[in-house]
């Protein structure tokens, strides 16, 4: 299948953005599903923006043994685990934090690099514009900044998949979260630090800084951004009977008593 980038009319397509506010994970990823599966159809790009209440989530590479403390430990902050099909290890998710899902055609021969690298300098040119410095580091994908002691720290995380040419999962950025989350397991696998811009002494709404990374991000991929104030929800139909995200369950849950 062939498509371009380009609408009817010559101009980018659009990548129809919407706030979603605070959503349980596995709702986002259901809607995930059934968004990539009108994508694939035809539909507009979008661009998914939300929080989600504390989880853990790990990454087709990752392993339990990154989170640092047990399941009534993990259970006791009020966060679940999930093990997800994206790449990439372990992730935290939590309120202050803002989730961005990008459901995205790229094509029959996708550059999955350079899509992750788009990601990469939207969240850094959004950064900028707080006056806050940011930065790739070679081979560890994601956005890292200086704290002011002069350590790096990443303040975003990256993980995506491409599956039939369009894109699911995305990126994270720590605007207000509680970074001692990140101190129950070993962030995206190895160890290092974390910040937010609230720890950078920049205080702002999550939604605001969803807007600014809408902004850049349409301008990296080449799309026209339309803001959309919702989303048709999930239908059951439009998610495949064998996507993980039907048998996905919270590692943490207390089994049932049969």
């Amino acid at each position: 299948t062939t498509r371009s980038v380009m609408s009817a009319s010559g101009s980018p397509a659009p990548l129809r953005a919407t706030w979603l506010g605070r959503v349980p994970y596995l709702d986002a990823w259901r809607l995930q599903e059934a968004v990539a599966f009108r994508v694939r159809g035809g539909a507009p790009d979008r661009l998914l923006l939300l929080e989600h209440e504390r989880v853990y989530t790990i990454g087709r590479r990752g392993s339990m043994t990154n989170l640092l403390v047990g399941p009534s430990e993990l259970r006791g902050a009020g966060a679940s685990v999930y093990r997800v099909d994206r790449g990439g290890d372990v992730t935290y998710h939590g309120p202050g934090q803002l989730v961005g899902y990008p459901i995205v055609w790229l094509g029959d021969a996708p550059d999955v690099v350079a899509y992750v690298r788009a990601i990469e300098d939207a969240l850094i040119a959004t950064l900028g514009t707080y006056g806050v410095a940011a930065r790739r580091v070679e081979r560890k994908t994601g956005v890292w900044v200086d704290l002011p002691s002069g350590s790096p720290a990443k303040i975003a995380a990256i993980g995506v998949r491409v599956s039939r040419g369009v894109t699911t999962h995305g990126f994270a950025m720590n605007v207000s979260t509680d970074l001692a989350a990140f101190g129950r397991m070993i962030p995206c696998g190895f160890a290092h630090e974390v910040a937010s811009l609230g720890s950078l002494g920049v205080v702002v709404p999550v939604d605001e800084v969803a807007d600014r990374c809408a902004v850049a991000l349409a301008q990296r991929l080449d799309r026209r951004l339309v803001r959309e104030s919702e989303v048709e929800p999930a239908l059951d139909d439009e998610i495949p009977g064998d996507a993980p995200v039907r048998s996905a369950e919270d590692l943490l849950a207390e089994p049932v008593a049969t």
